[in-house]
């Protein structure tokens, strides 16, 4: 087993710390999910009752509830992979950055299945921003894997190259774990030791 523990990291802002509407109504759209079970259910009605505001003021930010979803993918999708980058930085061995980056990436999504799933999964099915949000988020989880090799590799010789191409595999080879993962009703944190494992035999000499 892996020594390193995962470690919990939010997906959202906390509500103490949220004061806009636009961002209130982003955290109603992630209460509406967990309730619903997915996004596809879920109604603008729900959302601003969540939010406790007005379907006005709904619309004052969001076009239809598409969009309010996409943003909401963009928070969660920016905040993950900021606390995967922290997790991974600091001067030590890379078999321990790697660990603490996927502790962080699956303690994270462990926090918030539903939610996990709705950004999975149902993000690509909203037609052209849905898809290109998929893609723009495997390119970004494909270069901060890339990014981590080409660092470590500074420190150590034995570390192999890790083409972009590769490091795409990989991210859609984890997101398919994540997806099986919930479906079987494991925790997701199970998966810390085969991430790591994977990553470890591609990048080692």
């Amino acid at each position: 087993m892996s020594a390193t523990q995962p470690t919990t990291s939010s997906l959202l802002p906390e509500p103490e710390a949220v004061v806009g509407f636009r961002d209130r109504l982003l955290l109603a759209m992630a209460a509406a999910i967990r309730e619903q079970g997915s996004f596809k259910p879920v109604t603008v009605a729900e959302v601003v009752r969540h939010a406790r505001t007005s379907r006005r003021t709904f619309y004052q930010h969001f076009d239809d509830r598409e969009s309010c979803f996409l943003a909401l993918f963009d928070v969660v999708s920016a905040r993950l992979l900021e606390a995967i980058a922290d997790a991974a930085t600091g001067d030590g061995p890379f078999a321990e950055r790697v660990d603490r980056a996927v502790a962080a990436y699956l303690g994270a999504l462990a926090a918030e299945p539903v939610l996990t799933r709705a950004c999975i999964q149902e993000t690509q099915s909203l037609g052209p921003d849905g898809m290109a949000r998929h893609r723009a988020m495997n390119e970004r989880w494909g270069q901060q894997i890339t990014r981590l090799v080409e660092e470590a590799r500074g420190h150590d010789d034995t570390l192999r190259p890790l083409p972009l191409e590769v490091a795409t595999i990989i991210t859609g080879g984890y997101r398919d774990l994540v997806l099986a993962a919930l479906d079987q009703g494991r925790d997701l944190t199970e998966l810390q030791d085969v991430a790591v494992d994977v990553l470890r035999r591609i990048t080692l000499r």
